[in-house]
């Protein structure tokens, strides 16, 4: 028996001793899950545009008691539609459940009749819900797995518990959904019609294969039937003979009163532990597929009216991903991730399914369940302190995927006929009510080595108390718990062996049928052979004629294609030559117009020219006027000079004169003074000879005053004459300097003067020339440019007409000529293709059924 396992890092609805960690070396890649690894190739053969996967809503972020932040995100809810059964066809129940598409986001359900009263037609009350996604019934397995598991898968790897549970009335399709036909494909992988289930594992194993190192895998399935657990995969049920049920096989030595449930202690998280459920290790996608169609066997069914093959128990299949990852320290650790896959027991009327005794007892208790389960949904949106988990089995196992920590999306199926109204809306009004359900979606705690070494270390404890047992006594002893097991074992053991004698008998009766029917069947694949090996020479020739087409119709193609190219190449001349043609007319325009602008030019710098001329011819003459004027009154002013020099010379001769005459004058009365003063000393002298010598001295200070006053008028004289000599001479030479600076510089002024009128003259005779020769010139190119522009216009325009009419007569010929061609010889050729495919397809069709 297994035993109950310590509490690890992931939470679910099974916690269970596992006999280790089953690897498996592989070449190390991207440890990141992406779209394209873990999507269904191939998903939808719809014409649905395609749109994004359902993505879980964006979390919100809120604070818990201890602190810790949050993340909140709603349960995701899908709905499917399915087709009307063949029981709705022949009762004539008409459809009221629309979608549009394949793929969308509401489903309107018609809630009553269209009526018409006094001619008025009124439309059929309707009812509309959203939804994350709806499909209809068109959407195939493929489309429903890519756009709501995968990305789910995907969050798995990542190290999240997820859960995908399908919810709705019985016999719309919830099995079909998460479980399907699990027939492999020949492929080996899941077959078209595959649930979701083994899409997942398919897809998860191809994955880990080609992106994990090391990793694990182990599945576990759950049945809960009239409320009771019972473990699928266990070794100790047998599998049902013929239509009987395993019915209270749970029950046997070891596990009387079937699996037991217990809340997880010691974590703080709501979960619960199941005593007795053995996690299976799983080595390939093949072996995982084996468990799955072993526990689908031992499920309970029955037939009722709405369903030939109705579930009558929740079934819960959990997949539990363990991946070795290297963290940020160096050290080595487990990422582990859950998948939970319930398919739930759908609701039923007991009085429309027709249900009596023990289907009446079985779908009272399912009803119940789901009432439960309700009653949680109603709770848990409303937030009522109080949640009834523990008033049902199915919502104590659900409690962690239900306002818990784990990742949960519904599929709501529903069916779209009238008779089952009632139902179909009951269910959207459930999964409208469960959308607003938020979880708080955690992370899984990796698991260290040290983690893997504490288990381990308490299964050794285990075998050493088993040792010390058997030590002590005389003989074998194992501890009372050990013997229990073994004893279970044993019991079970021989219980195996019975039904596995009996299974060889029933095999060796089975295998001499399967003799008989092989000696039938190997006759006719004999005959079959014959058969199919002339059908195989028909296929060759037909092939053969079938390559000579495709030979033939490729050389069209190619031809076409090369008409095609020329018919662009016309098209692209056509137009490159249309737009030269129209640049040339605007260019044309242009120079018409910048020609005219250049005469206007022409026409103002003449009229400015004529007027520069008489201005210049005009002040040429003033100049020659104002010259002549100049020249006489320099002529004029040298006389004057000359004469006013000579005037100033002889007034400075007759000053000399004058001044010297009245020097002497002056001399000689000084002198005169002086006598009359010597002899009024002589009277002075006679008068007083007393005074001799004072008389003497005066004598002789007078006589040498009067030899100074002379010596003194001598030297001024002197002086006199000299400076006005020196002064008529500067005069004389200042005069004559200025009269030949004049001179000079008029001299200057006329030849300069000349030099600008001679200069000014050839100037304008130049500019006069220059501007008949530009005129000139310029009529003969324009005259020249406008005829070569009218010359290429004239020409383009011929050329394009031309060449649109080459162009417009070969690409109709060529089109009738292709067309002809390709419609005789493609319509002879797929009538003869088909023809010999049709032949041989039937013939291969009634060899295969006669294998």
């Amino acid at each position: 028996m297994a035993t109950r396992k310590p509490p690890s890092s992931g939470q679910g609805t099974s916690r269970i001793k596992s006999t280790g960690i089953a690897t498996r070396p592989r070449t190390q890649l991207s440890r990141t899950s992406t779209i394209d690894e873990l999507s269904e190739p191939g998903s939808s053969t719809t014409s649905t545009p395609i749109r994004q996967p359902v993505s879980f809503a964006s979390p919100t972020k809120t604070i818990g008691r201890n602190g810790e932040r949050k993340e909140e995100m709603n349960v995701q809810v899908v709905v499917r539609c399915r087709i009307r059964s063949e029981r709705e066809i022949a009762d004539g129940s008409p459809i009221i459940v629309s979608t549009q598409g394949a793929r969308s986001e509401e489903i309107t359900v018609e809630t009553g009749s269209a009526t018409s009263n006094m001619g008025i037609y009124t439309q059929a009350p309707t009812k509309t819900y959203p939804f994350d996604r709806v499909f209809g019934p068109e959407a195939d397995q493929a489309m429903i797995y890519n756009d709501v598991v995968q990305p789910i898968l995907e969050e798995v790897v990542q190290g999240y518990n997820c859960t995908l549970f399908a919810y709705g009335q019985t016999g719309t399709g919830k099995t079909y959904t998460m479980q399907g036909d699990l027939t492999p494909s020949v492929t080996g992988g899941p077959c078209a019609d595959a649930g979701m289930v083994p899409r997942v594992l398919s897809r998860l194993y191809k994955y880990l294969e080609t992106s994990v190192a090391d990793y694990s895998v182990k599945i576990s399935y759950l049945e809960l039937y009239n409320e009771e657990l019972r473990d699928l995969l266990a070794p100790e049920m047998s599998a049902p003979a013929g239509s009987a049920q395993p019915m209270g096989l749970a029950g046997t030595a070891n596990g009387a009163g079937g699996l037991k449930i217990f809340d997880e202690a010691g974590t703080g998280k709501r979960g619960v532990l199941i005593q007795g459920l053995e996690d299976t290790p799983v080595t390939d996608f093949n072996h995982a597929i084996a468990l799955l169609r072993k526990g689908s066997y031992r499920r309970q069914i029955a037939a009722t009216k709405f369903n030939d093959h109705s579930s009558r128990s929740h079934s819960i299949f959990t997949i539990t991903v363990h991946t070795k990852e290297t963290c940020s320290k160096g050290d080595e650790a487990l990422r582990v991730g859950k998948l939970n896959l319930v398919d739930l027991a759908g609701s039923e009327n007991i009085g429309r399914s027709g249900a009596e005794n023990k289907r009446a007892r079985e779908a009272g208790m399912i009803n119940q369940s789901l009432l439960t389960l309700g009653r949680v949904i109603n709770a848990l949106v409303d937030q009522s302190p109080h949640v009834p988990y523990r008033e049902s089995k199915l919502t104590r196992l659900l409690q962690d995927s239900l306002g818990g920590r784990t990742k949960t999306c519904i599929i709501a199926t529903v069916s779209p006929a009238k008779c089952n109204m009632e139902e179909t809306l009951s269910t959207l009004d459930y999964a409208l009510r469960a959308k607003s359900i938020r979880n708080k979606p955690e992370i899984n705690q990796r698991m260290t080595r040290n983690g893997l070494l504490k288990e381990y270390v308490g299964e050794i404890e285990k075998l050493k108390a088993d040792l010390i047992a058997a030590r002590e006594k005389n003989g074998i002893w194992f501890s009372k718990e050990s013997w229990e097991e073994m004893s279970g074992e044993h019991q079970q053991l021989k219980t195996l062996y019975e039904e596995n004698r009996k299974q060889v008998e029933i095999i060796g009766s089975q295998m001499r049928a399967v003799r008989e029917e092989f000696e039938q069947g190997m006759a006719l694949l004999m005959k079959s052979e014959g058969e199919l090996k002339e059908t195989k020479e028909k296929l060759a020739s037909t092939e053969g004629e079938l390559r000579w087409t495709e030979t033939e119709l490729q050389g069209t193609k190619t031809a076409l294609q090369e008409e095609v190219v020329v018919r662009g190449a016309f098209e692209e001349t056509e137009e490159r030559l249309d737009g030269v043609a129209r640049s040339l007319k605007t260019v044309a325009k242009e120079s018409v117009k910048d020609v005219g602008g250049l005469f206007s030019k022409l026409d103002r710098k003449n009229n400015v020219f004529t007027s520069n001329s008489g201005a210049v011819s005009q002040h040429s003459k003033a100049i020659e006027s104002y010259s002549t004027l100049l020249e006489g009154r320099f002529s004029t002013f040298a006389k004057d000079h000359e004469q006013r020099a000579k005037q100033l010379s002889e007034k400075a001769t007759q000053l000399r004169q004058t001044e010297a005459e009245a020097l002497a004058k002056y001399s000689a009365s000084i002198t005169g003074q002086l006598k009359r003063l010597a002899e009024a000393a002589e009277t002075i002298r006679a008068k007083d000879n007393a005074e001799s010598e004072a008389t003497s001295e005066l004598t002789a200070t007078l006589r040498s005053t009067t030899e100074a006053i002379i010596q003194t008028f001598a030297d001024w004289e002197g002086d006199l004459n000299e400076s006005c000599q020196v002064l008529t001479g500067e005069i004389v030479t200042a005069c004559e300097a200025g009269v030949e600076t004049a001179t000079k510089a008029f001299k200057s002024a006329i030849t300069t003067i000349e030099d600008i009128t001679k200069e000014t003259q050839d100037f304008v005779q130049a500019e006069r020339q220059a501007m008949s020769d530009i005129i000139t010139i310029s009529e003969e190119a324009s005259a020249a440019e406008i005829s070569r522009l009218r010359n290429q216009n004239t020409l383009l325009t011929t050329l394009l007409d031309s060449e649109k009419v080459k162009a417009e007569k070969m690409r109709d010929d060529l089109i009738k000529q292709v067309s002809s061609l390709l419609c005789g010889f493609t319509d002879a050729r797929d009538k003869s293709m088909r023809e010999a495919i049709n032949s041989v397809r039937a013939d291969i069709r009634e060899g295969q059924q006669q294998m």
